[in-house]
């Protein structure tokens, strides 16, 4: 069985192309179009080709982990295609993957801490071959040839690796030309020469490409309380990369000071007014609230101002059962679950907005405002939805009046703001646009900023956008008789156009 983390360690060899690429030392060409990290990704689709079996006992399964670790998008028949293109039979051992020629030429640096293992970063690219090679074929079940494959191929890297003499070879499994699986296999190929100059990266990229990096830095959730918790810094910075919202970002610095005085002045005695730490988040569908909402409970959890930090979301519907006495009961659970953190009811103001018949959401509210008093120690709420609609709910109760006294307006978008959503989008999933494209898209989203319905949704008519782009793109590609990483990763006009 593979306990690994195949996903996180294809991440952190793209990350170590990444980091090769911007070595000013680096001998990876300055103006090669393709990028190393689209260069290693080519290369470990190569690999699964060799590796894929049709006839394997999953082969969903199987295309489903390529795109997955891979970051991309393909099917079934443009795979098969790949192969029949691309993995030729008579080049399978003449050819290491070019990506390893740099990581090899990288590892004459002095070696250092950044891998798991210890070793050098072409070691960690041939185990991690080795490890997500040993994944794909145990969804199709490890027949003799997969076996064989896959051994004799990790084999040619290593033999290659060792040919350079690199300070730090493996310290793997694979030593000896010994491939150690799960299940227990074990298969020798005998010694293989390879290639000692493999050819260079091919030119594949339109000119002007600009690659995704949307795995270096992004953000995990983390449970609060895990070791791998961010700082208040680093959630800081996290809430001020996001898009736009200057205001937004500002009043929650503001906030965040006031916490931060008033621990100070309490931890010295000193008396310290209170502070209302709940929130209205105002303003239209799409705007960041929730995302900003989740990074609070973290940074209010950092400032100890709960003591877990989770994030509850719920609406109406999560609180309001159709009987009476039934609410009271459903609402107190969901506060029980956010205790330590923060409570997002979305679309608060349905809560009282009924004007007709047995309407149960006062009870709800009833029941909420009693314990934000008793619990006030260690329960936040933000209350969100449509400006208007908020101030006629929180309007609607002296109780909800007095306890939720700072309202954080979240503006719409601009078009500015909206290309650059549409383009994180594009490097978080290693796509990019030709120029065409890049031109469209941001004339498409000014005028959308401009002439949109009662009904526009902001970040989410991106998402909606990019998605549609995406679809697009691979109804276009699955028809291309040659495939690669760029046209893998390129929207064109086509693509984008509406």
């Amino acid at each position: 069985m593979v306990t690994k983390d195949i996903g996180n360690m294809i991440n952190r060899c793209l990350d170590y192309a990444d980091d090769i690429s911007r070595n000013p030392a680096s001998k990876y060409p300055v103006n090669a179009r393709m990028s190393l990290r689209n260069l290693l990704k080519d290369d470990m689709l190569t690999f699964f080709g060799y590796l894929y079996d049709p006839d394997s006992e999953d082969t969903e399964a199987q295309i489903n982990f390529i795109n997955k670790n891979l970051g991309i998008i393909i099917t079934p028949t443009n795979f098969q295609r790949f192969i029949n293109d691309r993995c030729r039979p008579e080049d399978f051992l003449r050819n290491v993957p070019q990506s390893l020629m740099y990581f090899v030429a990288d590892d004459s640096s002095p070696v250092d801490e950044r891998t798991a293992y210890g070793m050098s970063l072409s070691g960690y690219l041939s185990t991690t071959f080795n490890d997500a090679g040993v994944a794909f074929i145990a969804y199709g079940g490890i027949s003799d040839r997969e076996a064989d494959t896959l051994s004799k191929y990790i084999n040619m890297m290593n033999n290659y690796i060792k040919g350079f003499n690199v300070t730090g070879t493996p310290k793997s499994s694979n030593t000896g030309g010994k491939i150690s699986f799960g299940s227990g296999i074990n298969r020798n190929p005998g010694n293989y020469t390879p290639p000692v100059n493999p050819a260079p990266p091919v030119n594949q990229e339109p000119a002007g490409f600009q690659p995704g990096t949307g795995v270096r830095g992004r953000a995990a959730d983390v449970a609060p309380g895990s070791p791998k918790e961010k700082s208040l810094d680093e959630l800081m910075d996290e809430l001020n990369s996001l898009v736009g919202l200057e205001k937004v970002k500002t009043n929650l610095s503001s906030l965040v000071n006031l916490i931060k005085v008033k621990t100070m002045r309490d931890k010295l005695g000193l008396n310290t007014p209170d502070i209302s730490l709940h929130l209205v988040f105002s303003g239209n569908p799409g705007t960041g609230k929730t995302t900003v909402a989740r990074l609070l409970a973290r940074i209010y959890h950092q400032l100890g101002a709960v003591s877990r930090g989770q994030l509850i979301e719920v609406d109406r519907a999560g609180l309001v059962e159709g009987y009476v006495g039934q609410t009271a009961i459903k609402t107190s659970e969901v506060i029980d679950s956010a205790m330590g953190g923060v409570l997002f009811i979305d679309e608060a103001y349905t809560l009282t907005s009924q004007k007709e018949g047995e309407d149960f959401g006062q009870e709800a509210v009833d029941t909420l405002l009693k314990r934000m008093e008793d619990n006030r120690d260690d329960l936040i709420v933000i209350v969100a939805g449509y400006t208007k609609e908020m101030e006629d709910f929180i309007n609607s109760n002296p109780g909800l009046k007095s306890r939720f006294n700072k309202f954080i307006e979240f503006p719409d978008y601009t078009g500015a703001e909206m290309y650059k959503i549409f383009t994180d989008m594009c490097d978080a999933h290693d796509y990019g646009l030709d120029a065409e494209a890049d031109a469209y898209v941001k004339d498409y989203f000014l005028d959308l900023s401009l002439n949109h319905g009662d009904n526009f949704a902001n970040g989410r008519e991106v998402r909606n956008y990019f998605e549609r782009t995406v679809e697009r793109q691979a109804g276009r590609v699955v028809n291309e008789p040659l495939l690669d990483a760029s046209s893998l990763t390129t929207f064109k006009l086509v693509d984008v156009k509406e």
